[in-house]
Parts: structure tokens; C-alpha cells; sequence
């Protein structure tokens, strides 16, 4: 005789409301890693540029390059704005897909445990099964001499 859980379909539904979870936390990992270098690469270029800036003003500027740069100072600064809210929302998705993820582990582990502590019931009473079987049959050998 051997073991049969009988929510094994409901484990395995479990195991696989997991596997999408991963999946979709995983994806909001790439799309926010991918916003923040975005994000980084905007910083890095206003900041490059801002010092371009001072280093040129020392040297003298037109007043027609001087609006240029601040032109592309403030298209700068409104990508970055564009790209901290498309961070904090895409960092608040993550967050929400790893809440998500973990309750649908937990809720796995639930039924891995019912199912071990069921596997070690059954193992039990076959053991105590056997036992009797053994005791009977030793008895009969007994009443037999």
C-alpha cells in the first residue's frame, strides 16, 4: 500500500500560482533595475554636463550657448522627474509582487507540511500494522508448538 495525499491537486495548484509568482516578481525586478539605470544614466549626464558648464563659464560663454545648456539642463531635469516616478512606481510594483511571492510560498509550505505530516501518520500506521501482523503471526507459531 503505499501513500496518496489526497490534496495533491490542490499542492500542485499551489506549486503553480508559486512558479507564476516568481515569474512576475522577477519580471518587475528586470523592468525596475531597468528604470533605475535609466534613471542613473540621467543623473550622470546632468551632472557631467553641469560641470561642463562651470568649466566653460570660467572660460567665457555666448549668451546663444548659455540658453542652450540650460535648455538642455531642464529637458534633463524633467526626464529625470519622468524616470524617479517611473522608478518609485515599477520599486512599489516589486515590492508588491515580492509580498505576493512570499504569501504564495507560505501558502505552499502549508500544504508541504499537511502533506509530510500526513506521509508521517501513514508511515506510522503501516509500522503499526506490520507490528500486529508480526505479533499475530507469532502467536500462531506459538499456538502451533
Amino acid at each position: 500500500m503505499s501513500f496518496h495525499f489526497t490534496l495533491q491537486k490542490v499542492m500542485e495548484l499551489k506549486d503553480h500560482e508559486k512558479g507564476d509568482a516568481e515569474r512576475a516578481y522577477s519580471e518587475s525586478v528586470k523592468e525596475f533595475k531597468k528604470t533605475a539605470a535609466q534613471l542613473y544614466e540621467f543623473l550622470k549626464r546632468k551632472e557631467e554636463l553641469m560641470e561642463e558648464i562651470e568649466r566653460k563659464l570660467t572660460e567665457g560663454l555666448s549668451i546663444s550657448a548659455i540658453q542652450f545648456n540650460e535648455k538642455t539642463i531642464s529637458y534633463l531635469q524633467s526626464e529625470i522627474d519622468r524616470l524617479q516616478l517611473s522608478t518609485h512606481h515599477a520599486r512599489k510594483n516589486m515590492n508588491e509582487k515580492e509580498k505576493y511571492l512570499m504569501y504564495k510560498s507560505i501558502d505552499l509550505k502549508k500544504y508541504e507540511k499537511m502533506k509530510e505530516i500526513k506521509q508521517g501518520e501513514f508511515l506510522q500506521e503501516e509500522k503499526r500494522q506490520e507490528s500486529k501482523f508480526l505479533d499475530d503471526v507469532s502467536v500462531q507459531q506459538f499456538l502451533r508448538r
